[in-house]
């Protein structure tokens, strides 16, 4: 599920290749009022979910820099530091490896 919450676009249940494509087209239709995007409620994730926050991030113009995500899931975060899209996706930035 995907909604307008005030100014935060609020995701919750699961973020897979299943729904991935449903959540981007509705994300894409409320994100004009969004100025963040909560996914604290969201619960599965695949690297499908990736994919849809570049689309978000990517339509939302942001001004140089990407809509902040709140509550990322840690598997989410996990793939966004492995494919090194952290920064584009609003989530943390890319840690370098520490050695």
């Amino acid at each position: 599920m995907i909604e307008l919450d005030r100014d935060t676009l609020r995701v919750s249940g699961s973020m897979r290749l299943p729904e991935a494509i449903a959540l981007r087209e509705a994300g894409l239709r409320l994100l004009k009022s969004a100025k963040a995007i909560d996914l604290s409620a969201v619960g599965d994730v695949d690297s499908s979910a990736i994919a849809v926050l570049l689309a978000w991030e990517r339509a939302s113009g942001g001004g140089g820099s990407p809509l902040p995500v709140i509550g990322a899931p840690a598997g989410l975060s996990s793939l966004a530091r492995l494919y090194e899209v952290s920064s584009y996706c609003g989530l943390e930035p890319d840690e370098a490896p520490s050695g």
